[in-house]
């Protein structure tokens, strides 16, 4: 028996297994190339895009000759540093500042009984600004409320005194409104 089995694997392969082998090779191979060709494509039950060709411009121009090159050598890039940058200096904006607060008639220092009401206040720049305090005055108390000055601009640390004038027919109450870049202040007054 033990020859019989060392005979066989002695003989050489049939023609039919070699051709069965050779078709199941051929065979596999044309399945992994079916998968690979269905790579990237629409998936069943999908359109595919029509993909349209673009134009591209040809030059019909002969290269022209040149002289020999020969190649310059690419320098290096150098890395600098980078430099610590400190944010643009942007003057401030000056403030406006306002004394009093409050104004009346009755028991108020910075008013007057005369043939009208005159009142003062102090329009005051910080010192800290960087550029002039440009500012104007006005009421809702009456059109013929007075302010002088109604406008100005104070260099930094500066002030001016403002008087207002209110006529005796026209003191309601109500407020004086000062106004400068970026703030404003108000007075209430009340005679």
């Amino acid at each position: 028996m033990l020859r019989l089995v060392l005979r066989g694997l002695k003989t050489p392969l049939s023609h039919k297994r070699i051709q069965a082998n050779f078709l199941t090779i051929m065979l596999c191979l044309f399945i992994i190339a079916s998968v690979l060709a269905a790579c990237g494509t629409a998936p069943t039950g999908q359109a595919a895009s029509q993909v349209t060709p673009t134009p591209t411009a040809v030059s019909t121009l002969a290269p022209t000759p040149t002289a020999t090159h020969t190649p310059k050598p690419t320098p290096t890039p150098t890395v600098q540093p980078a430099q610590p940058t400190s944010p643009p200096v942007v003057a401030a904006q000056p403030i406006l500042d306002l004394r009093p607060s409050s104004m009346s008639i009755v028991g108020h220092l910075d008013c007057n009984k005369g043939q009208a009401f005159v009142c003062s206040a102090r329009v005051l720049s910080r010192s800290d600004a960087q550029r002039p305090l440009n500012w104007f005055a006005f009421t809702n108390v009456s059109a013929h409320v007075a302010f002088s000055p109604a406008a100005g601009s104070l260099a930094p640390g500066q002030s001016v005194l403002v008087t207002i004038t209110v006529p005796f027919n026209d003191s309601t109450a109500g407020l004086f409104f000062f106004r400068g870049p970026i703030n404003s202040h108000t007075i209430t007054w009340a005679c």
